[in-house]
């Protein structure tokens, strides 16, 4: 089936917002439309996108004038909206009504977001599938209520992690010692964290998790999609080797190796079917190195920064999108095999951050087969500008693990 004429139009300025121009161009040879507040590296100087700058601090009001200005000005392109952050999201879910009448929106429901975010339904939907997680409660900043804090968390064991439950209203905060997950060793250190939380505005809910120990080479990623009928036509899954540890990162992938697991690519099927999701899902695992099992961490409604690993694996993020929105097309399924490593990071730290010789061994030997992948390294979009800010970037990177993650540690953190 032919395609029509595309416009994809991506809403923010991150990794994964070049890695899904990227693959648009990849599959289509089309331009992407970004609109965002103002210049950043990944969208700079770029020969396959088209920036549009709503200026810092834009109102919905703004952006939603710049997303209309684009409309008009490709009248007779199929205009497919795409976001991969939980603000940009929660923005297309606001404004779906209007955004419908100009834009593919290619998100599910409302409803099915949201029960999907809700951490008590996801808990009961995983009981019943039996899919393994950690042990989780609830706890809220405001109003203050340290008693009632201290005895939510007694039925679990210390260190736990925290993190927000509603996180695009968390995205918007900003004050000292703001993290993406918090690792807490005690009942007062909880205390302390909740109360800056509390201080700083956030009326949401955090949650509390148990700490499943393991490096970083535990952690499993998982990448999705679900279709209308139903089907994945999308699966890919990889190995962790690093993360990112600045405090604003933590939990991001910044090498991962494509590593096929049938297992977990089907509990998350499970999992999606279960709430009649459609679109993309990025989901976290980590094994537990105390029985081996993979439990699942978290699951989102959206790509995830890093997911241009599953296109290194072979799959096509855009491919997958246009079938279903598009037209309306069976795409057949598109599981991520080929062997390869997504590097934010240059791989010669590897030796350093992985202790497991074997598993090293399997990396360098994929590695000789095919040098990593760098997201924003694309040969059909070559700048010195853009060379000299990917340098630039892995330098600061290289920075960031010396001072936040100098050494592994067994819990990764």
């Amino acid at each position: 089936m032919p395609v029509p004429a595309l416009c994809p139009v991506l809403l923010g300025t991150d990794l994964g917002i070049y890695a899904m121009a990227r693959s648009f161009h990849e599959a289509y040879g089309v331009r992407s439309v970004v609109i965002s507040e103002q210049p950043r590296g990944p969208i700079n100087d770029s020969a396959i996108l088209e920036n549009v700058f709503t200026g810092a601090g834009a109102a919905d009001e703004q952006t939603l004038a710049a997303l209309s200005d684009v409309a008009q000005r490709y009248p007779q392109a199929r205009r497919i909206l795409v976001v991969n952050s939980d603000h940009q999201l929660a923005f297309v879910l606001r404004h779906r009504e209007q955004l419908e009448r100009e834009y593919v929106i290619p998100f599910a429901a409302a409803g099915t977001i949201e029960q999907l975010a809700d951490k008590r339904a996801m808990n009961s939907v995983l009981a019943e599938l039996g899919i393994p997680a950690p042990r989780t409660v609830e706890v809220k900043p405001l109003p203050r209520q340290e008693e009632q804090w201290r005895a939510s968390v007694r039925e679990l064991t210390f260190p736990v992690v925290m993190k927000p439950f509603a996180g695009a209203e968390f995205e918007e905060l900003t004050f000292i010692g703001r993290r993406k997950v918090y690792v807490l060793e005690h009942a007062d250190e909880l205390v302390l964290e909740l109360d800056r939380i509390g201080a700083a505005g956030y009326g949401g809910t955090m949650l509390v998790q148990e700490l499943i120990p393991g490096d970083d080479t535990a952690n499993r990623v998982v990448n999705c999609y679900r279709d209308s009928r139903g089907e994945l036509t999308m699966a890919a899954s990889g190995h962790v080797l690093l993360a990112m540890h600045q405090p604003t990162f933590i939990g991001n992938s910044a090498i991962i190796m494509v590593d096929y697991d049938a297992t977990l690519v089907d509990a998350v099927r499970r999992v999606l079917d279960a709430v009649g999701f459609r679109g993309f899902a990025s989901v976290d695992f980590k094994v537990d190195p105390r029985d081996g099992v993979a439990r699942l961490l978290d699951i989102n409604p959206r790509l995830g920064r890093s997911h241009y690993y599953a296109n290194v694996g072979g799959a096509s993020t855009a491919r997958a999108l246009v079938a279903d929105f598009v037209l309306d097309q069976a795409l057949p399924p598109e599981q991520a095999q080929e062997d390869g490593v997504y590097a934010y990071i240059p791989t010669f730290v590897l030796p350093r951050y992985i202790q497991d010789a074997e598993l090293l061994a399997r990396v360098r030997a994929v590695l000789r087969r095919r040098r990593a992948v760098h997201p924003l390294g694309y040969a059909a979009d070559r700048s010195p500008r853009r060379w000299l800010y990917r340098v630039l970037a892995q330098v600061n990177q290289l920075r960031a693990l010396r001072r936040y993650y100098p050494r592994p540690t067994d819990t990764g953190f």
